[in-house]
């Protein structure tokens, strides 16, 4: 499964920092709301110690983490959804996105130039009333384009309509679509357009280097917001961040002593963002690789083989499973299959977090 987040808010709130700090750029790059007329984008590797364990056991010619692609947009102004700021180009950017990252500004500096004082929850609101205001135009425009089909009596076009009108309804009271409860079919129906305030969100408080914890009133004020919405938050110092990133290993980890820092925060962001998605992991070990895969939560095995080739969700056999844990236990796979502990599993078995696979299929 190829992940692509989108990391958006308003202009000159740090945004760009947490693209560097996330795609190891470092501070070199970072850089001010509009200077670019094009969205920064970079893929970046899953975190996962679990990689190195298994090659502990297991000798290889490379290892492959998962990957995420980062999508920097550039600042949402105030009347993006109407073009504003190259907004409707800026929007369509968002759309490929699968999750959102909203970055909020919580906490006070001179240089950073705002028309009003630094207020998590009216950034909040101003952000997503554009992301409304520019799914309202996407759903009323396609809900005019089935009625006539409609009418004809079109089972199909008849859902369709009538989801359309809930979705429309919400949206002009500014509601953000993810903050609603929708049937698999509802979601069917809306999955073509592409709608931005459907998309799971992680809200990123961008907090000074004297509230890593994300303890102050501007900081809770997001987590507050988070939790009446339903949606994780991380306090994250992006101008640090993005200078750790930076360094070598053995200053960072330094600097982070000094700062009491326990890790980055990219493994904290990216862990959210596949839980709000309700992603997990699996990996296959073998001597050509080492390899994770991110596969949905209640994914069964053949859909998970089919993730390494569409060939293998048809063609699908067995799969020979076991854990990480056990690896540790029995060091080999040969000892794991002596011990007993080698699972093998059919077509309806649902995979695990952590699960590592051999795939039997027929060709």
């Amino acid at each position: 499964m190829s992940l692509a987040c989108a990391i958006v808010g308003l202009p000159n709130i740090g945004k760009t920092s947490v693209f560097n700090a996330a795609t190891g750029a470092g501070a070199e790059r970072a850089s001010y709301a509009f200077s670019t007329v094009e969205p920064n984008v970079a893929e970046v590797d899953v975190p996962d110690e679990r990689l190195e364990v298994i090659h502990r056991f297991v000798e290889t010619d490379k290892i492959v983490p998962a990957k995420v692609k980062i999508v920097d947009v550039p600042g949402l102004a105030a009347g993006a959804s109407e073009g504003e700021g190259m907004g409707n180009k800026f929007l369509g950017a968002i759309k490929e996105a699968d999750a959102l990252m909203q970055v909020v500004q919580c906490f006070e500096r001179a240089e950073l130039a705002r028309e009003s004082p630094v207020d998590p929850e009216s950034d909040i609101e101003a952000l997503e009333l554009e992301l409304a205001l520019a799914d309202y135009e996407t759903v009323a425009r396609n809900a005019d384009r089935v009625a006539k089909k409609a009418r004809t009596g079109d089972k199909e076009a008849i859902l369709q309509g009538e989801v359309f009108a809930k979705a429309k309804s919400l949206l002009e009271d500014g509601v953000q679509l993810r903050t609603r409860p929708w049937t698999k079919e509802e979601r069917e129906a809306l999955r073509p357009l592409f709608l931005l305030t459907i998309k799971p969100v992680l809200y990123l408080a961008n907090v000074g280097d004297d509230d890593f914890a994300g303890q102050g009133p501007y900081a809770q004020s997001v987590a507050k917001h988070a939790e009446e919405v339903g949606a994780p938050w991380l306090p994250m110092c992006a101008d640090v961040e993005c200078e750790l990133s930076a360094m070598e290993e053995t200053d960072r980890a330094m600097f982070m002593e000094e700062l009491g820092l326990e890790g980055l925060a990219l493994p904290r962001l990216l862990a959210a963002t596949y839980r709000s998605l309700g992603l997990q992991t699996y990996f296959t070990a073998g001597e050509k690789e080492i390899k994770a895969w991110t596969i949905e939560k209640g994914d069964t095995a053949p859909i998970a083989a089919g993730k390494i080739h569409t060939d293998f969700l048809k063609g699908f056999v067995r799969a020979e499973v076991y854990s990480v844990d056990d690896l540790v236990a029995y060091h080999s796979e040969a000892a794991i299959r002596a011990g007993g502990k080698l699972r093998v599993e059919g077509k309806t078995y649902v995979m695990r977090e952590g699960d590592v696979c051999h795939f039997l299929v027929n060709r």
